[in-house]
């Protein structure tokens, strides 16, 4: 059964619902993970020569791979609490050990990609010092969008490579997102209306001064946990539950967020 956006994201709510806690708490740390190593980069790293430019983007590359591991971290505490397992923070870092390899490829994959679309607005800026700051500014911003756009047109073909690669732990990186593009034939119009779904909201988190995103990004990731459920076929068939485990240290804690 293919549900609608609104169906999805009420049952994205209702998932949510006295749980937002734990995946704020592990979104500000998976902000962290981000922010802090950017930062040191930016003021470490000399950009005044080629040299320093190319240094400062590849290390900013390799940091943005090792955030998409725990960015899949952050997919896995959604899947849990959509599924109604238990959940922690620590869920965050559940890639690292579990071949984070296949996540990286897959990121790597979808990099490279990013990379060939923004050459031709990188590359006149690094060539040509003379350019005038009004001319960088719009090869920013026509870049920005140029991103924004490949971004979007990716999350549709391989937005669920992550999921399979959580669910399947023997599966590669590249038989996950081939298995993502087939489930997203005659889907890609479902997600695509979900997330353009969530622009009224995103400007609202902006007017917040950003700190709306602090619910909102929960409530998108859930949203695509549920979207996942249900390409699958999860939600009309969900999963056998796990067998409880004694002493489990998920349970009644303000981590958990249960």
């Amino acid at each position: 059964m293919k549900r609608n956006s609104a169906a999805i994201k009420l049952i994205a709510r209702e998932n949510l619902s006295g749980r937002y806690g734990t995946p704020m708490a592990a979104l500000l740390l998976m902000l962290l993970c981000s922010l802090l190593p950017s930062m040191l980069i930016t003021n470490t790293m000399s950009t005044a020569t080629v040299l320093g430019i190319v240094t400062t983007q590849l290390l900013n590359y390799m940091v943005s791979l090792l955030v998409a591991v725990v960015g899949a971290g952050y997919a896995k505490l959604m899947l849990n609490i959509s599924r109604g397992e238990a959940f922690a923070v620590k869920d965050l870092f559940f890639a690292f050990s579990h071949h984070p390899d296949r996540f990286i490829v897959v990121h790597l994959i979808l990099l490279v990609i990013q990379f060939i679309f923004a050459l031709p607005f990188d590359l006149p800026g690094y060539m040509n010092k003379d350019m005038s700051d009004n001319a960088i500014l719009l090869l920013m911003l026509f870049g920005s969008l140029t991103n924004l756009a490949v971004n979007m047109i990716l999350g549709l073909f391989f937005g669920l490579a992550d999921y399979l690669l959580l669910d399947n732990t023997d599966m590669s990186a590249m038989e996950a997102m081939r298995e993502s593009l087939r489930l997203m034939k005659g889907n890609k119009g479902r997600l695509l209306y979900m997330d353009l779904s969530f622009i009224p909201l995103m400007l609202l988190s902006l007017l917040s001064c950003y700190v709306g995103f602090l619910w909102l990004t929960p409530y998108m990731r859930a949203a695509g946990a549920v979207f996942y459920m249900d390409v699958t076929g999860e939600l009309d068939t969900p999963r056998p539950k796990p067998a409880p485990q004694e002493n489990d240290s998920y349970n009644n804690s303000y981590w958990t967020g249960q």
